[in-house]
């Protein structure tokens, strides 16, 4: 995994699977305990694109 943050700031790590489906998968960490899989920011909304974290 690796740490990347939305547009908005929210911090969220970035899973890549190598299923041939989905390629990548953001996954919401808070307090190094995984949450959720998410495709949409849970603060701001936004989509989440691996081309526009930071």
């Amino acid at each position: 995994m690796q740490e990347r943050f939305c547009k908005c700031g929210h911090r969220l790590m970035v899973q890549y699977t190598l299923d041939g489906f989905i390629p990548w998968e953001a996954v919401i960490v808070e307090d190094d305990v995984i949450v959720s899989p998410v495709k949409v920011c849970p603060c701001c909304g936004s989509y989440l694109s691996i081309h526009f974290l930071r």
